[in-house]
């Protein structure tokens, strides 16, 4: 059966791909004239702006000059207070953030006693959904051509023969002249109307040969990007469907309790964790399927990346905003304080997201990653030692608890000074 589309797009794939050359090149063309119509439209428009800006400086220094000195005093000083209090106002806004990411911070334990740090994996189960067709202005054909009219064919009329006396004295002879001219003036007639229907013949060819040229390159287009399509189509199912086997398979893995799934979904879980953005931290992870034990190292942010400002301030005499550092020892305080959080909060969100209890105890550090001031060497500082059991962790009520005192009820281990990077013994971990 004939498929005109299949048919077209044969015939383009044959003599085609010029075509739509010279149809891209014709809208690269229309594209660069109505870009360049736009910028002298933007350019006219800019000077005309420049120009109205122009006058209304002119206007305003003329009324400044008319204005009495004390109107102008008076305007100088409206200024002043103006710029005073925008400048005050942006000293709020920054000592707003500030306040903002100190209680991010100081809140680390807080903020995950509020979720339910649990992963639904069948959440986490995709679909390929519908990819859209970027081109759907390729699905509409062409319209067809209005071709020009064909001339009619002229009509021969010939002369009336003549009546009455005429024809009997001779008009006969007479009207064989006239039809004989008639006929050579309908000879000429006629070739005219030739000559024109064959230009009408060659211009609707014309007009035909380029309809059927874009549409030769609308179905090379349309092929190409229902090939492209396609693929994509075809790529993301397989994309999904290798997620949702990947999924599958780490169902299947917590079900018998492969040390490997659990370790990706140990991963989940602490991805889904979200810290202030000036405390960012990363973990490191292995599950012992053997002992049920996960042993995790968690690495906070150096100290010298801990915000240490107090508070801004605006001084009018110079016209500057300050920042006033935070006391050394309210630092090393709250520094303290966010390394004993994070310690409580990474083994809470495990132990939590664990409902099927396959995790019995976690061997936790809290590290920095610092370079060696003697040495020079790249090295890994331990702040915090935690081994706790499920069982000893879980009835601790952490809304109500001082976390460095937590620490020490869990026999773990804290340094005397993590601001400083003072490192700890070696214990307070089982090995």
């Amino acid at each position: 059966m004939f498929d005109p589309e299949i048919e077209g797009s044969s015939v383009a794939r044959r003599r085609g791909l010029l075509a739509e050359l010279q149809h891209q090149h014709r809208l690269a063309q229309q594209r660069q004239v109505q870009q360049q119509r736009a910028a002298m439209r933007a350019h006219n428009a800019a000077v005309r702006e420049a120009e109205r800006s122009a006058r209304e400086r002119q206007r305003a220094s003329a009324a400044f000059q008319r204005a009495s000195a004390a109107d102008r005093v008076a305007a100088e000083r409206a200024a002043k207070v103006a710029h005073v209090a925008a400048r005050e106002a942006e000293v709020v806004e920054k000592n707003a953030h500030l306040n903002a990411t100190y209680d991010e911070i100081d809140s680390l334990l807080a903020a995950t006693l509020e979720v339910d740090d649990w992963v639904d994996l069948e959440s986490l189960r995709e679909s390929p959904g519908e990819v859209a067709f970027d081109r759907p202005e390729l699905l509409t054909p062409s319209p067809t051509p209005g071709y020009h009219d064909l001339p009619g064919r002229p009509l021969f009329v010939a002369p009336p023969p003549p009546t009455g006396i005429s024809g009997a004295l001779g008009g006969n002879r007479k009207h064989a002249a006239q039809v004989e001219a008639a006929q050579r003036e309908f000879g000429s007639i006629i070739q005219r109307w030739q000559h024109a229907l064959g230009q009408t013949f060659e211009l609707n060819a014309q007009i035909r040969k380029r309809w059927q040229e874009t549409e030769s390159a609308r179905l090379v287009a349309l092929a190409e990007d229902r090939r492209q399509h396609e693929q994509t189509v075809a790529q993301r199912h397989r994309e999904v469907s290798e997620s949702n086997d990947r999924l599958d398979g780490l169902i299947s893995g917590l079900r018998h309790r492969h040390p490997a799934a659990m370790d990706e979904y140990v991963g989940i879980v602490l991805a889904n964790s979200v810290y202030p953005e000036a405390f960012e931290v990363s973990h490191e992870h292995s599950f012992d399927a053997e002992n049920r034990e996960l042993r995790i190292t968690v690495l906070a942010p150096h100290p010298d990346t801990f915000p240490t400002t107090k508070a801004f301030r605006y001084n009018k005499a110079n016209d500057e905003i300050s920042a006033s550092p935070l006391p050394a020892a309210e630092c090393k305080r709250r520094y303290a304080s966010v390394v004993a959080q994070l310690a409580l909060r990474t083994a809470h969100e495990v132990f939590e997201a664990d409902r099927e209890e396959i995790i019995d105890s976690i061997a936790l550090t809290v590290a920095v990653d610092a370079i060696d001031s003697a040495t020079g060497h790249d090295t890994r500082v331990d702040l915090v030692r935690l081994a706790t059991d499920r069982a000893d962790f879980l009835p601790i009520d952490l809304s109500r608890v001082e976390p460095a005192d937590t620490l020490a009820h869990l026999a773990g281990a804290m340094s005397k000074n993590p601001y400083g990077l003072a490192p700890l013994a070696n214990h307070g971990v089982r090995g």
